[in-house]
């Protein structure tokens, strides 16, 4: 029997019989009939987990990865740096280490001791001053003509359109980031924050790379993975 281990933050790689078997959906593309709605994000705290060698405040500019708004590129081939957060820690770790479960998880394994040697950590940040956001909620999606099932809900085949939505958004606005509901985790918020907007000294850091693996996030970890019905632990 083959084990799948859980690897926090990794990407997706898709094979060709994948991509018969799971075709992305036809989204839309920009420019849409009416403009986007722009909202105040407010002073709120956000959650991360990330690799330990990266700061709490620290955008992702390499260019590389492959989630559904990074990496975001302009017109003319430069990197727009990219920052992710969750409103709750449950859903920035539904957003990372448990991104990938399977319904149900089946013989999905929960590898304690693999998620220590990826260093990741917990960091809680919180914008200094209120910042505007696209409004990627189903009543933002509806004012572009769009649903969750065209840029939310989708499966990871479908990223190369919704990083050109992404994209198109920055250009298009004068956004800090984009606001949606969390697809892992509907009782959360997400944000993705543009680095040529927003810096790093736009935040106050709350919580700073505290290890995922231990003490109280340890607990939550486990409580999550309950939640989900994962019976197969390894590394406690």
């Amino acid at each position: 029997m083959s084990r799948r281990r859980c690897f926090g933050l990794q990407s997706a790689i898709a094979t060709a019989a994948m991509g018969k078997r799971r075709r992305a959906p036809l989204t839309p593309r920009p420019p849409p009939q009416k403009p986007p709605k722009i909202v105040a994000l407010g002073t709120r705290s956000w959650w991360r987990v990330h690799p330990g060698q990266f700061r709490a405040t620290e955008f992702n500019a390499s260019g590389g990865g492959d989630a559904r708004f990074s990496p975001l590129r302009r017109r003319d081939d430069t990197t727009i740096p990219v920052l992710y957060g969750a409103s709750t820690l449950a859903g920035a770790l539904m957003e990372t280490v448990f991104h990938e479960v399977p319904a149900p998880p089946g013989d999905y394994i929960l590898d304690i001791d693999a998620l220590r040697d990826q260093n990741l950590v917990v960091s809680r940040i919180r914008p200094k001053k209120k910042l505007r956001v696209a409004d990627l909620s189903t009543k933002g999606l509806k004012q572009l003509g769009l649903q969750r099932t065209d840029l939310i809900d989708t499966p990871y085949t479908a990223y190369p359109f919704t990083r050109e939505w992404a994209a198109w958004l920055h250009g298009a606005t004068a956004a800090n980031g984009l606001l949606w509901t969390s697809r892992q985790d509907d009782r959360a918020q997400a944000v993705a924050f543009f680095g040529d907007r927003v810096s790093e000294p736009a935040f106050n850091i709350e919580l700073d790379r505290k290890p995922l693996c231990e003490d109280e996030y340890l607990d939550t970890l486990l409580e999550l993975a309950d939640d989900l019905g994962i019976e197969r632990l390894f590394g406690l």
